[in-house]
């Protein structure tokens, strides 16, 4: 293969980002509960294997990123957030290769070709500045991603992308020329929704990152001209994976169609043909995935992002041929509208043109402002924002002169139809087996999708529930709270009916009650009545970051301290754990990381004071007593709180996978199932596998899960008995708090919540109505 190859070619399961893949031991964790799906691999004119240099290049004094380590030893890992140039972690000079991949049918003799493999070495100081830009990016993309949450404004995004850059890169692009040897191969994209590409703040911006968003984020780093141009995509909601599912489905694809001699057109045909596969379900409606005709791939140029050739994402159309040495970029774009975009919004994007005759310039502005263009940037694209960075004043009418004359051309923004939501793919591996199951099981069964959404039955349970426990509470308001009468009513119904609450707000808190966010989190506080203290605004935040940073010590609340496991490490602890256990729950996330007080809190304190002081008013304090009796049963030694434990606990000796499984992509389990006759009184909790894969399926749903991936399902290890599961745990020698996954935390997602996101996005959705 040529050397562009190591530097783009992807294999489905590890898609190399522009010359380099996520080496080892870097992996990219998203940040978001699902959220993170990338797109925008480069690719190139070949398909095929080709071995790794061994010529060391020759060092350049003052090279790209050559900031000495006069004094003191040079670093060797990178910080968080990253501030080591990687040339100071790399001080050889060599950077690691991408993915490679076999050359194929007629391009197999490259790879015994003594003078093929010459030419390609000829070319290794190119190809070591595509991996040393990849380098960059592959560091500063794992960074963004743990970093970016909503609340976030985009002009604080797009800084902080660019300054890590250059960071990396040892360039600041601050004195004349800089930014030329190294730095941005691009202004950073901050696209958003129905906004496709081309898309960054200029200054005074104020637009900010909110929960419901679908963000295309698009970085482009560049060494020495050789830009590496990736983009990945941010969603907080799981209503888009199979938006993203889509676009990650036909990047792949794209990847491994390309090759020396393919037509551009088999490439597109084969895209748009995975593409169109999909739909997905935003608010009770169903959309298909469409490709976004009139965006394309493209081939890259030293110091031009954008080359002569396009790599279209559907069928038709142009018949070019991939040639060899060339560097493509793999860009595949789906939307939920229409499928084609449209100049929008204010311009940010500038680049001058290659190439371009003289032009004799009346305007003196416009002269100037040409010269400190041709200095600084040459033809890489810049933005506003650059400008205004290295002291360009007033500038904007000698830039209009130059665009309107020819020498600048101007990208403006790039949109779909407004209320549509589009998307871009590159692959981000994930070690959490949760999210690639799902995207394995989407692949195979994407009607699974059609499952997603509210559950109206939750409602009815809910009042049901709530109406049970006062009643009882009533009833028992003479009864002695020592009485077996009491203890027996408070254990078999009150700690069962408190049970079926809990998890009722667990339900509620991935907003599968009512589709408005405001109204999930109100019914809630309703259902949060009969526990007898404030619970359900605190629980939300804690347990979504449970689902999107699992086993992570430090930010998964689920996980037991150290100091719990080192002084619970017996039979009389694990007792004494189990016996106690929802106070742990209780207590744990406050110790752990603390989350922003907002009006939610408020109100679900205030209306718990309310209730239960009308409720002593009613019934006096037994009716109380009962209540919390109930709630403290309810996670205590009781079949029902059997799932605590059962859900994330190894459990590898004692039990095995019902049989051997089919499917070579079967996950290593983490998370159990159950599915016996509890599930009935409890939300379908048991279903835990099917409920982390797919968080936006309701409990009504989840069998149907089961039934339609059997083959995902079937083979995992499950338990028969939730009571099996609290004796076994306590007893058992092999089992202790220790027996849980815990993951590195240097791969860590942001546990920080914004005021909006704890609140369940209602201030959003205050203010739609408001624009409405």
């Amino acid at each position: 293969m040529s050397a562009v190859d190591e530097v783009a070619a992807r294999l489905e399961d590890k898609l190399a980002v522009n010359g380099g893949e996520d080496a080892p031991g870097n992996d990219v964790e998203d940040a978001s509960e699902d959220e993170m799906l990338e797109q925008g691999a480069s690719g190139d004119a070949a398909g095929a294997k080709k071995k790794k240099k061994k010529k060391k290049s020759k060092k350049k004094k003052g090279g790209v990123g050559g900031a000495g380590g006069a004094g003191g030893a040079a670093p060797t890992q990178q910080t968080t957030p990253p501030t080591v140039p990687v040339a100071l972690l790399f001080p050889n000079g060599l950077y690691p290769a991408g993915e490679e991949c076999e050359y194929k049918n007629e391009n197999l003799q490259r790879t015994t070709s003594e003078e093929k493999r010459h030419l390609d070495r000829m070319s290794y100081d190119m190809w070591n500045d595509f991996r040393q830009g990849a380098e960059v990016h592959r560091t500063t993309r794992q960074w963004v991603q743990k970093h970016i949450k909503p609340g976030m404004s985009l002009t604080e995004i797009a800084e902080s992308i660019e300054n890590t850059v250059r960071t990396l890169v040892g360039h600041d692009g601050l004195t004349e020329g800089d930014s030329l040897i190294a730095g941005m191969g691009f202004p950073t994209g901050l696209s958003l929704n129905h906004c496709a590409a081309h898309y960054t703040p200029n200054a005074g911006n104020k637009i900010v990152l909110k929960q419901e968003d679908v963000l295309k984020i698009d970085i482009g780093v560049h060494v020495n001209g050789r830009i590496v141009d990736s983009a990945f995509t941010l969603a907080f909601d799981p209503v888009y994976d199979n938006l993203l599912a889509a676009v990650k489905d036909a990047t792949n694809t794209g990847v491994k169609e390309a090759g020396i001699d393919v037509r551009m057109c088999d490439i597109g045909e084969a895209i748009q043909e995975v593409m169109e596969s999909y739909e997905v379900e935003i608010g009770g409606k169903t959309y298909p995935v469409k490709a976004i005709r009139n965006l394309n791939g493209h081939n890259i140029h030293p110091y031009q992002i954008h080359g002569s050739k396009s790599v279209p994402i559907v069928k038709g159309g142009d018949q070019t041929k991939m040639e060899e040495g060339e560097v493509f970029a793999i860009e595949t774009f789906g939307s939920t509208g229409k499928g084609y975009v449209r100049d929008d919004m204010e311009i940010s994007h500038y680049a001058k043109i290659a190439d371009k005759p003289h032009f004799d310039l009346r305007l003196s502005s416009a002269k100037n402002l040409l010269n400190v263009i041709t200095k600084n940037f040459g033809t890489i694209p810049f933005c506003r924002r650059y400008l205004d960075r290295i002291g360009q004043e007033k500038y904007l009418l000698g830039l209009n002169n130059l665009v309107s004359n020819g020498i600048v051309e101007a990208y403006p923004p790039l949109c779909d139809i407004k209320g549509s939501y589009t998307a871009q793919y590159e692959h981000t591996y994930q070690e959490e087996p949760h999210r690639t199951r799902r995207h394995q099981i989407i692949k195979a069964h994407p009607e699974v999708t059609k499952l997603c959404g509210h559950e109206p039955l939750t409602k009815w349970v809910v009042l049901l529930v709530v109406f049970i426990q006062i009643s009882t509470a009533y009833l028992l308001r003479n009864t002695p709270v020592l009485s077996w009468q009491f203890f027996l009513t408070a254990y078999i119904i009150g700690a069962t009916a408190n049970q079926n609450i809990f998890l009722a707000i667990h339900e509620i808190s991935h907003n599968l009650a009512f589709r408005s966010p405001l109204a999930n989190r109100l019914i809630a506080i309703f259902a949060n009545l009969p526990i007898g203290i404030p619970y359900s605004a605190s629980f939300r935040p804690y347990h979504l970051t449970h689902h999107k940073a699992l086993g992570i010590d430090g930010l998964d609340t689920d996980l037991p301290t150290r100091f719990e496991a080192i002084f619970l490490d017996s039979v009389l602890g694990k007792a004494f754990f189990a016996t106690f256990q929802i106070f742990f729950y209780a207590l744990r996330p406050m110790m752990v990381y603390q989350i922003p007080l907002t009006r939610i809190h408020l109100l679900n304190v205030l209306v718990q004071a309310v209730f239960d002081y009308a409720l002593y008013k009613a019934a006096g304090m037994n009716a109380i007593w009962y209540l919390l009796m109930s709630s403290f049963l309810a996670g205590s030694l009781h079949p029902c709180a059997g799932h605590f434990i059962a859900e994330h606990y190894i459990f590898e000796n004692q039990l095995s996978p019902k049989k051997k499984p089919s499917n070579p992509n079967i996950l290593a389990a983490e998370t159990y199932s159950y599915y016996g006759p509890l599930n009935l009184l409890t939300y379908n909790v048991g279903y835990h596998n099917e409920h982390h894969d797919f968080p936006a399926i309701p409990w009504t749903r989840l069998p149907k899960l089961t039934q339609i991936a059997s083959e995902f399902y079937e083979p995992l290890p499950s338990h028969s008995s939730w009571s099996w599961v609290i004796w076994e745990f306590i007893w058992n020698k092999d089992l202790s708090l220790w027996s849980r996954v815990k993951r590195d935390q240097s791969k860590k997602v942001e546990a920080e919540w914004t005021k909006a996101e704890v609140e369940g996005d209602v201030a959003v959705e205050e203010d739609a109505k408001k624009s409405s």
